[in-house]
């Protein structure tokens, strides 16, 4: 089959219609707008797969920026996560240094209030010893004694009111800690203070007793002197019978009170103490009268003794002073004692 400038058929003769409808597609690709369309087309297919493959590759770096600020994010947070254990850390561990360093202050106030009760316990001897030279000493000692007496008394008040604002502070919230820690070492600093002025108010009644060394006493070292009589104080507990007989190993008796003066003196004498002292005071039976350790009656409506027992006891029932109470009790207990002689009034030579 060839074809001519109209596209005819040679050799056959074809339906009709078909080789009409062929030549007419073959008119197409002869068509001089096929060739430009074809390469526009190209060029179209080109573009749309170059841009496809750039934004391709614009969602993969996209991916991977999106992937490295995830990794950035977590590391970040693995980091902020350390720092807040850190800081927790920190903060416990500052607390628990706080808390320490309280401890160590509130032990240190406690020794610190240990030596002054042992200052005080040591002015109250010298108060002792001072009071059996008083009517033999000068003036000018005596003034110097009761002035000391006053500076003891106001620093002792003053001591008190301190460990009390301590002991509240010590109560305080974890908040204020640290304001407890300042406050606590500058208390620390004035009890110190205190302590100097005590231990030179000390020094002071060691002066002023020396300085009656000189005068004649009227009782024993150790013994408090009041009016007619001397008395000693037991550093020991022990039963009424033993300490009837330590008082006559020393020449004394136990205690006996003949006045309400009597009373009044021993009760001031043993109010800082918590302990009771025997007394000479006894009843072996409850049909007995109360009889003193000399074989002397108790004078009527001068002892409202208390806690009398109903029945009688084997070692029989001996009578004790607290403060300004007077009790009964079974002899056979233990308790202080207060031994009685009488002093050697002598006039000063």
């Amino acid at each position: 089959m060839t074809f001519d400038g109209k596209m005819k058929c040679v050799n056959e003769q074809p339906d009709e219609k078909t080789c009409h409808r062929k030549a007419k597609g073959l008119h197409f690709l002869s068509s001089p707008w096929w060739c430009p369309a074809a390469v526009t087309l190209v060029i179209l297919c080109l573009g749309l797969s170059v841009t496809l493959i750039i934004q391709r590759n614009q969602l993969i770096q996209v991916s991977n920026l999106l992937k490295q600020c995830q990794a950035n994010f977590t590391h970040q947070e693995h980091i902020r996560e350390g720092e807040i254990l850190a800081q927790q850390q920190a903060a416990n561990t500052s607390q628990k240094k706080l808390k320490e360093t309280i401890d160590s202050l509130t032990w240190e106030l406690k020794e610190k209030s240990k030596e002054q009760e042992v200052l005080l316990q040591q002015k109250l001897n010298l108060q002792k010893a001072l009071k059996k030279a008083e009517n033999y000493s000068v003036i000018q000692v005596s003034n110097l004694l009761k002035q000391c007496q006053a500076n003891l008394t106001h620093q002792e008040h003053i001591l008190e009111g301190q460990i009390l604002a301590q002991q509240q502070a010590a109560n305080t919230s974890q908040k204020k800690l640290k304001e407890t820690i300042d406050s606590l070492t500058w208390e620390l600093k004035e009890k110190s203070k205190e302590q100097e002025v005590l231990l030179q108010q000390k020094l002071n009644l060691q002066k002023a007793l020396k300085k009656a060394e000189n005068y004649s006493a009227p009782c024993p070292q150790d013994w408090l002197w009041h009016k007619e009589n001397c008395y000693l104080f037991s550093s020991e507990e022990s039963h009424w019978s033993n300490s009837r007989d330590n008082c006559q190993a020393l020449d004394a008796q136990l205690l006996q009170i003949n006045s309400t003066d009597d009373l009044n003196f021993i009760s001031q004498a043993i109010s800082h103490s918590t302990s009771p002292f025997w007394t000479g005071l006894q009843q072996k039976t409850q049909n007995d009268p109360w009889l003193w350790a000399d074989g002397s009656p108790l004078r009527p409506h001068l002892l409202n003794i208390r806690g009398i027992p109903r029945k009688t006891y084997r070692s029989g029932t001996c009578v004790y002073i607290h403060k300004r109470d007077v009790f009964a009790e079974n002899c056979i207990l233990s308790a202080y004692s207060i031994c009685q002689k009488q002093a050697k009034l002598l006039p000063m030579q």
